[in-house]
């Protein structure tokens, strides 16, 4: 009879506590791993399965009030859908705030533009109305981007890429990258410092853009804030949205980083134009409103703005550099409130 051959292999018992200690390792490293490497997509917009006309059945007409990107959208979108639309707009210029216009400089002439201006992965809109237009080879991806500081003995320029991780990893990929880490001025000890980093990792809206709107980016930051994270990165950028830092308010700042960069993992990525914004995108924009029909008028200030039933039934505009009738008045917002200040809405003139 032939007796079973003791096997070779020996298995060393492993203890249910072990082995779930072995699971419990493997799951938080996967899941690490897995925040880490993996980039997140943005949630697709589904249509509502309601069915709507997309064109108007009978005449229509419409009236846009400012040709910024806004305006310009607007309007083009109301002509394809076929309103008879006339766009109103105060400057010589379309495009507000990436408006180009022509300068001449001895016996050259070129394009200007206010400055700088980057679109984010995150204007979805705006990237369907670029498809929709044909006009995305009139952009290119911006690989990096530079800030050079003033005080250059103080810090090294700054080298800002494409974030390709969620929250907090996109945060360590920044200080990792930064030859300016050192001097942050992040100091743990303090709980100010803590509470900074609250602040910006634990954005909710409106809870905290309610909370902090009323206090100005420059007043938030004289309360013990990281010098070097306010120079490097809270202060250029709110520059970049073309106001000054003693006005801008910290709930728009914190919610224009929680949106662009910590609360997403596309942040930091920019497009650029590769002519002047005016020819890359506002005359593309502006030629299609005109193809549809539509009316474009620059140089034109609105005058009066009839009702009828309670409704607005009629816009009347004055076109020029001429003086205008229209009565000038502001009146105070109830809605900010601070013990140190009143807040006015703004005018274009005095």
């Amino acid at each position: 009879m032939n007796q079973p051959s003791p096997s070779n292999s020996s298995f060393t018992p492993i203890s249910r506590r072990t082995a779930l200690k072995l699971l419990s390792v493997g799951t938080v490293g996967g899941l690490v791993g897995y925040s880490r490497f993996s980039k997140p997509q943005p949630t697709v917009f589904i249509r509502d399965t309601l069915t709507l006309p997309y064109r108007i059945d009978r005449p229509k007409t419409v009236v846009v009030v400012g040709a910024g990107l806004a305006g310009l959208a607007c309007a083009y979108e109301l002509s394809q859908r076929g309103f008879a639309v006339t766009l109103l707009e105060k400057s010589p210029n379309l495009g507000g705030k990436i408006a180009s216009w022509k300068i001449n400089v001895g016996e050259e002439e070129f394009m200007m533009e206010h400055g700088f201006h980057g679109f984010f992965p995150q204007y979805y809109n705006l990237k369907s109305l670029v498809r929709e237009l044909e006009i995305a080879d009139n952009f290119k991806s911006l690989e990096y981007y530079s800030l050079v500081f003033r005080t250059k003995d103080k810090y090294d320029p700054e080298v800002f890429r494409p974030s390709h991780s969620a929250f907090p990893w996109n945060i360590v990929d920044l200080a990792i990258a930064s030859p300016n880490r050192l001097r942050w001025g992040i100091n743990l000890t303090k709980p100010a410092h803590w509470q900074v980093f609250r602040a910006i990792a634990g954005f909710q809206i409106p809870k905290s853009f309610n909370r902090l709107d009323s206090i100005s980016v420059a007043d938030w930051a004289q309360k013990d804030f990281p010098q070097g994270l306010y120079d490097l990165y809270f202060l250029p950028f709110a520059k970049s949205s073309l106001n000054a830092p003693d006005t801008l308010s910290t709930g728009e700042l914190l919610q224009f980083f929680h949106f662009y960069f910590f609360g997403n993992p596309e942040g930091l990525a920019f497009n650029g134009t590769k002519d002047d914004m005016g020819t890359s995108l506002v005359q593309p924009i502006a030629n299609a409103i005109a193809n549809n029909g539509g009316k474009i008028v620059t140089e034109a200030t609105v005058s009066e703005i009839q009702c009828k039933d309670g409704k607005i039934d009629a816009i009347a505009y004055q076109q020029g550099d001429t003086h205008t009738n229209v009565p000038f008045w502001i009146e105070r917002n109830p809605v900010l409130k601070d013990e140190k200040l009143e807040y006015y809405g703004a005018g274009d003139r005095v």
